[in-house]
């Protein structure tokens, strides 16, 4: 064997392992999936009598109370994880998924369920804020992109697999209304993968070294990259860690924040972005699908296996929006995005209005319920989290994305609890609501969205320092 087939055979080794540590750590992005989507199909069961016998506005509220805790999670698990390391926050969220799944599947009543509900919520929202940070701290340069995008892969993969369990146990439901304890149950296998497996992968080497513990940061460097690049960056990460050491010295408080005209406007800019991303009625669509493809005429089997779709559907939209995020900029996609998402849902309106008997009403709200959510995880999905990554100043850009993802999850929180009740008034009119939400979008987006594709972010601050710090 010659010297280069040595070297490719290690390199490969070290790239296998980590896509190994990427698979594991995004266990955390799969159950964010799951734990959002299982409801859609749980709920039917949960609110038989003889069961929790739940009122439309009580399945609102088990839903969303998984949103609020992922609000809070996402506010409080990065400083959390920037204390005791990113191994470690993941290995306590899976145990927190494991036990959470446990606790929602025996639940003896609706408190219970809301608590653990609660319980499941922060740590949807703390892997929301970690998974992808502990994949760009391990991945080279050349992967991160790819890597990284396997997390949101991974959360679309979740409700696919959420919309597969109730599809597979739906049909049992006929005997058993009690199906819904496994549909939430079953959370706990990908909650113990991603428990046990963050014992088998290493500590991020930037956390190690910015807690001075730099013969472990060398040693894991040396588990993941070829010898000949582990000198060089393990230099590149000491130098990083010295300057941000020197930056965070007069680290930007919320006080500060707040008392800048022009930061303020990016806060409202991003913040609104994340209320556009959640009013333009997605989590309705994938918490609810199967009582929404149920009220187009398809019995409760038909309705969880179409149901199962809008899971292998929103995998498409996200894969597709990951090639062309770059290419056709974050402002046509976001126009894009809200034109289809609002024609969409005013088609199927209309239709479920004039023709709900037609023989064909059924099948063309599904399609185009389809097409709505192809268009939103390849447009509104991915832009919204990565604009709001791209606007802020990095002195804000904690504090301040901190923010608007807490704001998102409050959004998401009020479509979950309210769209069981919208939908029981008027399917129709529900979706007319949310597509003037996608008109309202595109105007904010037309007069408050600067174009940031192939921009330097320092670019980006002169913007809006330039435009609102008068």
């Amino acid at each position: 064997m010659d010297v280069s087939e040595s070297t490719n055979k290690k390199s490969n080794s070290h790239t296998g392992f980590l896509w190994l540590a990427t698979f594991i750590a995004a266990m955390g992005s799969l159950l964010f999936g799951y734990d959002t989507g299982i409801v859609n199909g749980s709920l039917e069961f949960m609110a038989v009598k003889g069961q929790l016998d739940l009122t439309a506005f009580q399945q609102g509220i088990v839903s969303s109370g998984l949103t609020l805790g992922a609000a809070f999670g996402a506010i409080i698990g990065g400083p959390f994880a920037d204390k005791i390391g990113r191994k470690k926050i993941l290995t306590i969220l899976g145990i927190i998924f494991s036990v959470g799944a446990l606790g929602c599947a025996f639940a003896t009543n609706i408190n219970i369920l809301i608590v653990f509900r609660f319980v499941l919520g922060l740590a949807v929202g703390s892997a929301s804020a970690n998974v992808p940070v502990y994949i760009a701290e391990i991945a080279p340069t050349e992967l991160r992109g790819k890597m990284v995008t396997t997390a949101q892969v991974m959360i679309v993969s979740g409700q696919f697999v959420a919309f597969g369990v109730n599809a597979a146990l739906t049909p049992l439901g006929a005997q058993n209304a009690a199906i819904w304890r496994w549909m939430l149950g079953l959370g706990t296998i990908p909650g113990i993968i991603l428990w046990i497996g963050m014992y088998l992968i290493p500590e991020s080497p930037r956390w190690l070294v910015s807690q001075g513990k730099m013969n472990k940061a060398l040693g894991v460097l040396r588990r993941i990259r070829s010898a000949a690049s582990v000198d060089s960056e393990m230099k590149e990460i000491q130098d990083k860690d010295k300057a941000d050491k020197e930056l965070n010295a007069e680290q930007a408080t919320f006080k500060e924040l707040i008392s800048k005209r022009w930061v303020v406007q990016i806060l409202i800019t991003g913040a609104m972005l994340g209320i556009i991303q959640q009013f333009a009625g997605i989590n309705s669509i994938m918490y609810y699908g199967g009582k929404i493809i149920q009220e187009s005429g398809f019995d409760t089997t038909v309705a969880a296996i179409l149901n199962a779709g809008n899971g292998f559907l929103s995998i498409v939209g996200a894969v597709l929006g990951m090639f062309t995020i770059d290419w056709l900029g974050r402002r046509k996609l976001e126009f894009a995005g809200l034109t289809i998402c609002g024609i969409t849902l005013v088609s199927a309106g209309v239709i479920h209005t004039v023709a709900p008997n037609a023989s064909w009403a059924g099948i063309t709200i599904v399609v185009l319920v389809y097409l709505y959510i192809i268009f939103f995880q390849g447009t509104l999905g991915p832009v919204t989290w990565l604009i709001n990554s791209e606007i802020f100043p990095q002195r804000y850009r904690g504090i301040g994305t901190g923010i608007t993802i807490f704001v998102l999850w409050i959004g998401n929180f009020i479509v979950g609890l309210l769209s069981p009740v919208l939908l029981e008034w008027n399917m129709s009119n529900t979706f007319y609501i949310f597509a003037v939400c996608c008109v309202l979008g595109i105007i904010f987006v037309a007069l408050r969205v600067p174009e940031t594709k192939g921009v330097p972010l320092e670019e980006i601050e002169k913007y809006f320092r330039t435009k609102y710090d008068k």
